[in-house]
């Protein structure tokens, strides 16, 4: 039997969220998380994981929201069965409520930038066999609402897939996978309009990390479906690059590109907006997460300092565009960011930011970001216009 917990205390602010629509808040507000988890295990072929998860919200304007409030709930509560293992190979059985994570998170997350971490109650098969593992199964996602252990599956959304992941043989530290995953929802929405959706998405990834001086995270995807009695037919692709050098002031130099499609023509009876499905919310946008990838597209350069093991500086510019100028922009939510006016500008604004992780110890942990969207033309026509300052600073305790 084991114990684990985390407790973050997290001042965050965001002035004008949605580029001026909502309310503004100019004074921030403090975010806490605590996780508190046990772990049974009866020798290698059962095991059960209980983790409790409260997320409080103080001094905040407007309504609840439930990605940051959540006073306790069951985050997880799952049973390990171990039916088969050997040296080379293992069946695992996963059944109840658990975190997924798959990649880098682009597509399937935790969400651990959120305050309050998502989770789905299902059933998990996980394969192993040599270099490569494979997973199968069939979630609903945890609908959580703000009180006292209130949280249930949302019946409206079912997930489903499969997929498998191996390491080259041939190529030092590099990897590859490939995946599908189907999600219905009974109530999707996308530019303003819900209706039903069924959306099968079909991926790959291929990276390199931690075997020599260049590292790459690369990804591609394509997505079908129905969505009411529109067909879906929509792409995605995702590369990050970088070079690391330096003994003493070790720096890593990248660029990251992210292209997605937005929907091409009104009225004939397709939808092509990209949907990340249950994304991490830095997945795409930069550091601050203000921007979903949908029907966007976004360059920039990535630098990473780490003057010693346990500080890392990063730094930051994705200039964004819309791919189709018949979409808008949308949040990482999927939620379109409301417009004004139409407009025919492509260019949609920069993300500035910089970034700070210090481990002081095994334990504890204290991170920052201060970040700053400059407004393209695209923005600038449809929004109020107000500029987007965000930061947060925060301090982990883990045992």
């Amino acid at each position: 039997m084991t114990f684990a917990g985390e407790a973050r205390e997290r001042y965050e602010l965001v002035d004008y969220p949605a580029f001026g629509f909502g309310p503004s808040d100019t004074n921030g507000y403090l975010l806490q998380r605590f996780l508190l988890s046990t772990d049974w295990h009866t020798g290698t072929r059962a095991s059960v994981f209980v983790e409790l998860q409260s997320g409080l919200t103080h001094g905040r304007n407007g309504l609840p929201v439930p990605s940051l409030t959540d006073k306790l709930d069951l985050h997880q509560g799952f049973v390990d069965l171990v039916p088969l293992k050997r040296t080379r190979y293992e069946l695992r059985i996963r059944a109840g409520r658990q975190e997924l994570t798959f990649g880098t998170g682009r597509l399937v997350s935790a969400a651990e930038g959120l305050n309050v971490r998502r989770s789905f109650d299902g059933v998990r098969v996980i394969g192993r066999h040599g270099n490569w593992t494979w997973n199968a199964g069939v979630y609903r996602l945890v609908k959580t609402e703000t009180g006292v252990f209130d949280d249930a599956s949302d019946r409206n959304l079912t997930h489903w897939g499969l997929g498998a992941i191996g390491h080259h043989t041939l190529w030092a530290g590099a990897g590859f996978s490939l995946y599908y995953f189907g999600v219905e929802r009974q109530d999707a929405m996308f530019a303003e309009e819900t209706a039903r959706s069924l959306r099968h998405t079909i991926g790959s990834r291929s990276w390199r990390s931690g075997a020599g001086p260049w590292d790459f995270n690369h990804e591609a995807v394509v997505q079908w479906g129905s969505f009411g009695n529109r067909r879906i037919w929509a792409w995605g692709v995702s590369t990050d690059t970088g070079f690391t050098f330096g003994d003493r002031l070790r720096t890593r130099v990248g660029i990251r590109a992210d292209l997605a499609s937005g929907d091409a023509q009104r009225g004939d009876g397709a939808l092509n907006s990209f949907d990340p499905l249950f994304p991490s919310a830095i997945s795409y946008s930069g550091n601050s997460g203000l921007l979903g990838p949908t029907n966007l597209l976004d360059v920039g350069p990535t630098i990473r300092v780490s003057p010693s093991r346990r500080l890392t500086v990063t730094v930051g510019s994705p200039v964004f565009w819309r791919q189709s100028l018949v979409d808008g922009v949308y949040l990482i939510t999927t939620s379109p960011v409301p417009q004004l006016v139409r407009s025919r500008a492509r260019f949609v604004g920069v993300n500035s930011d910089v970034g700070l992780r210090w481990e002081f110890d095994r334990h504890l942990q204290v991170t920052a970001l201060f970040s700053h969207f400059f407004l393209g033309p695209f923005l600038r026509d449809t929004t109020p216009g107000r500029a987007v300052n965000y930061g947060y600073t925060a301090i982990s305790y883990r045992f």
